[in-house]
């Protein structure tokens, strides 16, 4: 890959990143962000929440927008845990030459099951709440929560209820400084 090349991708990943372009699309654009920001890439959506509180936009829509999108990216983490698990097991046994007995499976399903879930097994329900107070890692957690199939009304009432305390404290909180 020649330099010039690398430096156009380069400047273009920055631009996304510094949410320029989400920026020209206003409070669809804070949606998208919101919505990929929840999918474990990490991209700040405090930043646009200012520019566009700053800029007049309602508060409201901006309310709405974060919390819209913060809650689909939450909810396709769930499902590509959920779904995801039966896709890697599949895709282990048909790359894996050697056959193994039964019992040695299972035994490595609840190793391995034991070192992913840490975080959600410690916290429980909470871990699901305050997963959108961290990022990355708390969307690794609700991808953590379909892989282990939590009760999923349950999982979307708690997740649901964290993103809105999350958003309602973010904007209100930029809101009265802007």
């Amino acid at each position: 890959m020649s330099y010039e090349l690398f430096m156009e991708y380069y400047l273009q990943a920055q631009e996304i990143l510094a949410n320029n372009i989400f920026q020209e699309y206003g409070v669809i654009g804070l949606f998208l962000n919101s919505l990929l920001a929840a999918t474990a890439l990490p991209l700040p959506t405090e930043i646009l929440t200012s520019a566009l509180l700053i800029g007049g936009e309602n508060i409201f829509l901006v309310a709405i927008a974060l919390i819209t999108g913060s809650i689909i990216g939450g909810l396709l983490n769930y499902f590509i845990g959920f779904g995801g698990s039966k896709l890697f097991k599949k895709i282990g046994r048909k790359s894996n030459v050697e056959k193994h007995d039964k019992k040695h499976d299972k035994k490595h399903d609840k190793k391995h099951d034991k070192k992913h879930d840490k975080l959600l097994n410690r916290f429980g329900w909470g871990a699901i709440f305050f997963a959108a107070w961290i990022p990355v890692v708390g969307d690794l957690m609700l991808i953590s929560a379909g892989i282990k199939k939590m009760k999923f009304k349950k999982f979307l009432i708690v997740m649901i209820s964290g993103k809105i305390v999350k958003t309602s404290v973010v904007v209100l909180g930029l809101g009265t400084l802007f």
